[in-house]
């Protein structure tokens, strides 16, 4: 891996950032009756306690693995993961059982990628192509690619992410959480604003092990200040 300006480094999970934009309304015109606040106050606790009640369920039943999934993860190496059988899939450069998989999607982002020559390179310097056998093989690391298979791994990824909430499938922990969809939706909208915005940026796209069935993995996020793949990841 050739050595670059560091500035320039940057991965597909780049500026996902958190925010919380939460904002407490608030009513400087005190009530007069009591009966008019008891009156508003009621529907309310209503409200609240059936939503107290719906948040673990909905959650269960997004993040609790389905029954008969022999592993919700894949493990931390290629080897491990092909000994679990998982699949690994270009689209989200992921190592996934197969309940979390999507080949229509994965072809169809394959088939986008040859057509398009968005290829993808084994140096910094963006000359030394890597055949997509190799790739698709899932060993090492990960490879670099551009700004415009960044953008384009993001669109197949919400194709994925909607086919899946359609049909039932399991959905797996790196497009599962919102703040994935923030990051691709921004991404894009980057792109159409300006198209040669981060053009020239270096970018790894690197191995992940996401769960099946429930946020996050092994090498999910990514480690900002050491630039290096965080482990454990439960987001």
């Amino acid at each position: 891996m050739d050595s670059h300006e560091h500035s320039k480094r940057t991965t597909l999970c780049d500026e996902e950032k958190f925010k919380d934009f939460s904002d407490v309304d608030s009513d400087d015109t005190p009530l007069v009756q009591h009966r008019s606040r008891s009156r508003f106050f009621h529907p309310v606790i209503i409200i609240l306690s059936a939503v107290l009640v719906l948040i673990p369920l909905v959650y269960f039943t997004v993040a609790t693995p389905k029954r008969g999934l022999k592993y919700d993860q894949c493990g931390t190496t290629a080897d491990e993961a092909r000994a679990r059988g998982c699949v690994f899939e270009i689209t989200g450069f992921t190592w996934l059982p197969i309940e979390c998989r999507d080949t229509e999607t994965e072809d169809e982002f394959l088939e986008y990628l040859s057509a398009n020559e968005l290829n993808i390179y084994r140096d910094t310097n963006y000359t030394d192509i890597v055949p997509i056998e190799e790739v698709r093989l899932g060993n090492g690391p990960g490879f670099f690619v551009g700004q415009q298979y960044h953008v384009t791994h993001c669109q197949f990824l919400l194709r994925k992410l909607h086919r899946a909430q359609m049909s039932g499938r399991m959905i797996d922990g790196q497009i599962m959480p919102t703040h994935h969809t923030v990051h691709c939706s921004e991404q894009t909208l980057s792109v159409v604003r300006n198209p040669e915005w981060r053009a020239d940026a270096i970018q790894l796209s690197y191995t992940k092990f996401p769960y099946c069935g429930k946020p996050g993995g092994y090498n999910v996020g990514w480690d900002q200040k050491h630039g290096r793949p965080t482990a454990w990841t439960d987001a």
